[in-house]
Formats: C-alpha cells, structure tokens, sequence
C-alpha cells in the first residue's frame, strides 16, 4: 500500500497550442470526446501519488476497450456499443489507457467500431486535441493512446497522417517518443502512442522510430499472446507485453461466454500478479470485454441480463481484484466502465467501498437483427 501524496496540480497552459483551434476541435469533436467538465476528484489526478521514477509498465492502469462508442444510436447501440461515459469522464474517473479504431474517409482519418463508423463529421486529430486539453488541466497524469485500423488497411497515407499527427512540430511535445515504455517523469503531461497498426518506414520518408509497436504478433481472439518489442542493435530484444484479448469466447450461451472469459481473464492476471511490481521487461494487459457470436452482446458480457439471470464479468472480477489488492496487474481493458466506479478503485489497489454502482442490468429481446449485424463486429 503507498501513502498518497498529492504532488502541485495547478493547471497549466497548453504547450503553445492556439486557444482558437483548441476550441476549434473541441467543438469539432465534442459528440466522441463529450464536454469537458474540470473534476476534484483523487482520480483525475491519482498519477500524482507515485514518484517520477516509478516506471508506467509497473502501474496498474484502468482501461476502455473502444474507448469512443458511448454515443451510438440506440438501434446499432447493442451490437456497437461497448461504453457509457464520455472520453472525459473516464479520464476524469481514472481511465489511462483508451483505445481509439480509426480509417480514413475522404483522406481524412475517422473514428470506426469494427466497419460502423462512428461518426461522419468527428476526426482523430479532435480526439488528439481533446487528449492535449485534458493533459493541460491534469498535468500530472499521461495516457497510453492506443490506435488500430479497424475499417479498411494501414495504407501508406493512413500511416503518414497517423505519423505526422503524432510527430508534427506543434503537438510533438505532447507525445512520449520512446519506443519502450518510460518512467512516470519523462511521461507526465504526455500521451503514450500503442500502435497497433503497421507503420513502414518505406511510406514515411522523415520517419523516426517511435511509440510501442505491437501490430505484428497480436494474435486475433487469443487468449494468450506474447509479443516481444524493443529490440537492441544485436536485434536482441528487450521487452516483452503479455497480452489477453480473447473477444469471443465462442461459447454455448451466455453464461458459459461469460465464465470463460471471466476464466482466461483471472489466469492472465494470475501470471500478472505472480511476476509483481519490481519487473523490469515484462508488461501485462488483459482485456475484460468481449461478446459472444450471436448470443451475447458487448454490454450482456460486461454486465450480465435479468432474463436469463447471469452475473457479468465486471462483477465477477472485482471480488477477484479486492482479494489480490496491493498486486500487480498492468493494464485491464474494460467495456461499460461507467457502470461502477469500483472497477478502477479495485484496478488501482484502492478501497472500493465508497465507489458507485450506478448501472441497472437489462436484457432486451434480440431481434434477428444480431444475426445479421453481429457477426460483422470484430473487436
């Protein structure tokens, strides 16, 4: 357990960014980032507890897997959506690692779940911008900025914008530029680029290595992926991230998807908590979402239904992380996060017992809709 103390958090100016086009793109991008609202909250600022040599791989981050899809329709909602709160909120609740899917539209890059873009006007460069003012009023905190291309390929001019929006003079003081990584200090105030897409240094002429590749060994729906990174100029390499992303759990029903994903979920963190903090070259990140098939959507795997009756996997994992309090997990990727601020408490090692549960669980009548939505949603 570490005493907690809070380091200065005064708000910050921006790294010269123009107050103009910040707002610009806050408007521009309010339907995925939300509004943002200031918050006194411990969780907006909990990064403030640890000493700057504290190493972001030995931190137990609370997640979001599809971090932007809270705002779907309601008609697409149960085969789309896998949130209830805006971007903002979950920063502010305590959220440090988001997971953002994207595709370019007319040259320009769009946010997507799966095929279903999410929406027609929103571009990454918003999203980036919400991230930097979030940063300016939580100086103290960084976010790992996850980025996959889920509608279409990673094309040549797909991985020039991504590049140059990561690396371009005005905003590159907002992004982490190791290729590993880093302690807390050389972090704060900075996002952290997890590039889950191709990037070729062939398609990008002034290209410099950057952000954490792992695009090439993360097995699709697999529960036990390993995927080594940072290599040496022997081509040794010297980090390792363990990763469980089994999705489908292709299970009979309902309530035996959950169980298994609630098993392959607890043997991850298993291996997680049995290699603990001190750790110098292993990270760790779980993801707690998934659906399963036909049968089961997002929101009925992370919650659980009244009709049939089954407990979800954010309800069953939470006793799990209570009992090993004060272990290391890494990094756990959950959908409908909103639903009980005691997830992040119990990811962060904290007492749960003033968090808030603030979901009701529904299961509504599939239509045959699911059977010809659902199985176009890769997760």
């Amino acid at each position: 357990m570490f005493q907690l103390w809070i380091a200065l958090t005064a708000v910050v100016p921006s790294l010269c960014l123009d107050s103009t086009t910040m707002q610009a793109h806050l408007k521009a991008g309010e339907k995925l980032l939300g509004t943002y609202q200031a918050s006194s909250s411990i969780t907006s600022r909990w990064m403030s507890a640890y000493n700057d040599s504290t190493l972001v791989q030995n931190l137990n981050l609370p997640g979001t897997h599809d971090s932007l899809t809270w705002s779907v329709s309601a008609v697409l909602s149960p085969f789309v959506q896998t949130q209830d709160i805006t971007l903002f909120q979950q920063l502010n609740n305590g959220v440090r690692f988001v997971d953002l899917r994207i595709g370019i539209v007319s040259e320009k890059l769009r946010l997507f779940h799966a095929s279903y873009q999410l929406s027609s006007s929103v571009e990454l460069v918003d999203i980036f911008w919400g991230l930097y003012h979030w940063l300016d009023q939580n100086p103290t905190e960084t976010v790992l900025v996850s980025v996959k291309v889920d509608n279409g390929n990673s094309t040549a001019a797909l991985q020039r914008q991504v590049y140059d929006l990561m690396n371009g003079p005005e905003v590159s003081d907002y992004w982490v530029h190791n290729t590993t990584l880093p302690a807390l200090g050389d972090a704060r105030h900075k996002l952290i680029p997890i590039l889950r897409l191709t990037m070729d240094p062939n398609n990008i002429p002034d290209y410099k290595p950057f952000g954490l590749n792992l695009a090439r060994g993360w097995k699709d729906n697999n529960a036990n992926i390993s995927i080594k990174y940072d290599y040496d100029a022997d081509n040794n390499y010297r980090q390792v991230v363990y990763v469980q992303d089994l999705y489908n759990p292709d299970a009979d029903d309902e309530e035996a998807a959950i169980n298994k994903k609630y098993e392959v979920l607890t043997t991850h963190l298993n291996r997680s908590v049995a290699t603990g903090f001190e750790n110098t070259n292993k990270w760790y990140i779980g993801f707690a979402s998934g659906y399963n098939g036909v049968l089961t959507t997002p929101k009925q795997l992370a919650l659980g239904s009244t009709i049939p009756r089954t407990v979800g996997v954010n309800t069953l994992i939470r006793p799990y992380l209570q009992s090993n309090r004060g272990s290391y997990f890494g990094v756990i990727m959950f959908d409908f996060i909103g639903s009980d601020q005691r997830l992040i408490n119990a990811t962060l090692g904290w007492e749960t017992s003033w968090g808030t549960k603030t979901f009701t669980i529904t299961s509504p009548i599939l239509s045959a809709m699911i059977v010809i939505v659902a199985p176009l949603l890769v997760f």
